[in-house]
C-alpha cells in the first residue's frame, strides 16, 4: 500500500506541478472576481440610494446665530440627501414639530439640573412659512435650506433656545431613522459678544476699597454677554463669572454696560447690585483701534465703583451692601479667528 501511494506521487508530480501553478490561481481569481462583483453591486446599491434627513451633529443639533442689531432676520436648516446622483423626481417632504428630541438632550445633559434645562422657543418668537418643503428634481444641490425667521430681541443669553423638528414623510424614498429630526438651536449676538462661543475680554486695571484704601490689580479674562443691540452684561469688578454661576450669582453680580452712539458707556444693575459711573478723562468710552498689523481690536476704558447687596430688604429693614470698590480697568476683546 505504501508503494502504490509512492508511485502515484511519483508518475503524476508534473500533472500536480501545472494543476497548482495554473488551476488553482484560476479558480482563486475567479471566485475573487465573483465576490468582487457581489460586493461592487451592494456598494452602487448603497451608494445610489436615496435617504433624507436632516442635519445635525452628532447630538441632534444644529446652531444659528441670530444678531440683536435686527428685529427679526432669517437663518436655516437643512433636508439634505444621501446617494452619489441627484434624484430624477420631485419628492415632497412634510415636516412637523418633533415631541421625543427636547426631553432626551435635557435628561442627557443636565438630568436632575432643572434649572439648566433647555427651553423651546417661543411660538411668537420664530416663523417657519411652510412645513411642506419641495425636494427639486435633478437638483444640483443634495440638499434644501429651510429658512427659519426669528425675533430674538428679549431672548436671554443664559437660556438654551431650540425649536424641534422632524420628517413626518417624504413622498418617495426613504427617511433616515437616525437623522430624522433635529433640535434647532437660535442663540444671539451682537457687535461686541455673543452667545454661541462665549465671549472673553482680558483685563487690566486696579480695585479700591473705599473704605480701607486698600488697593489691588485687576488681570484675567473676563465674560462678557449680549442683552440687546447695543447692550451687553459682564460680572463688576474682580468678581469671576464662569459657565457654571447661577442664576443668583448673575442677580447678585452682574451690571450692565450701554454703548451710546458716541461710544460713551452707561452703567446700569442688572439685579440687586448697585453702580455708578465716576469721571476720569478717556475712560468710560467704547474704542475700535488698529493693531500693528491693522487688524481691528475692540476695547472698553471702564472706571465705575460698585457694591454688592448682602442681606436683603426684610420688612421695613433696608437692605444692606458691602464697601464701595473703586474700578479702574481696560477689556481688550479676545479674537477667536
Amino acid at each position: 500500500m505504501s508503494k502504490s501511494v509512492n508511485f502515484i506521487k511519483t508518475e503524476n508530480r508534473p500533472f500536480c506541478k501545472w494543476f497548482s501553478v495554473v488551476v488553482l490561481p484560476l479558480v482563486t481569481l475567479l471566485c475573487a472576481g465573483m465576490v468582487s462583483c457581489n460586493e461592487e453591486k451592494s456598494y452602487e446599491k448603497e451608494m445610489y440610494k436615496k435617504v433624507f434627513y436632516l442635519l445635525s451633529g452628532n447630538d441632534h443639533t444644529y446652531t444659528e446665530t441670530y444678531s440683536l442689531n435686527k428685529e427679526e432676520s432669517v437663518r436655516y436648516f437643512s433636508i439634505g440627501c444621501g446617494g452619489s446622483l441627484s434624484s430624477s423626481d420631485a419628492v415632497t417632504i412634510t415636516l412637523e414639530p418633533d415631541v421625543v428630541l427636547l426631553e432626551s438632550y435635557n435628561k442627557s445633559n443636565f438630568d436632575i439640573d432643572y434649572g439648566a434645562y433647555a427651553k423651546l422657543l417661543p411660538a411668537s418668537r420664530y416663523e417657519i412659512s411652510s412645513y411642506i418643503v419641495n425636494f427639486p428634481a435633478n437638483s444640483a444641490d443634495q440638499y434644501v435650506k429651510v429658512p427659519v425667521k426669528v425675533r430674538p430681541l428679549g431672548l436671554s443669553p443664559d437660556t438654551i433656545y431650540f425649536i424641534p423638528i422632524a420628517i413626518k414623510s417624504v413622498t418617495k424614498y426613504e427617511v433616515n431613522p437616525e437623522k430624522y429630526n433635529v433640535l434647532y438651536r437660535v442663540t444671539i449676538e451682537n457687535d461686541y459678544a455673543e452667545q454661541k462661543t462665549l465671549t472673553y475680554y482680558t483685563r487690566n486695571g486696579t480695585i479700591k476699597n473705599q473704605t480701607t484704601g486698600e488697593e489691588s490689580a485687576l488681570t484675567g479674562n473676563k465674560i462678557m454677554q449680549p442683552l440687546t443691540s447695543d447692550k451687553v452684561r459682564i460680572f463688576a469688578g474682580n468678581i469671576a463669572q464662569s459657565q457654571t454661576s447661577t442664576v443668583d450669582d448673575i442677580e447678585k453680580n452682574a451690571i450692565v454696560l450701554q454703548i451710546n452712539s458716541d461710544h460713551s458707556v452707561s452703567f446700569s444693575q442688572y439685579g440687586t447690585i448697585e453702580v455708578e459711573a465716576l469721571s476720569k478723562p478717556n475712560f468710560n468710552r467704547y474704542s475700535v483701534e488698529k493693531d500693528l498689523r491693522g487688524k481691528d481690536e475692540h476695547y472698553f476704558y471702564l472706571y465705575y465703583q460698585y457694591r454688592t447687596e448682602v442681606t436683603p430688604v426684610i420688612g421695613d429693614t433696608p437692605a444692606t451692601y458691602s464697601p464701595w470698590s473703586e474700578i479702574t480697568e481696560t477689556l481688550k476683546k479676545v479674537e477667536t479667528n
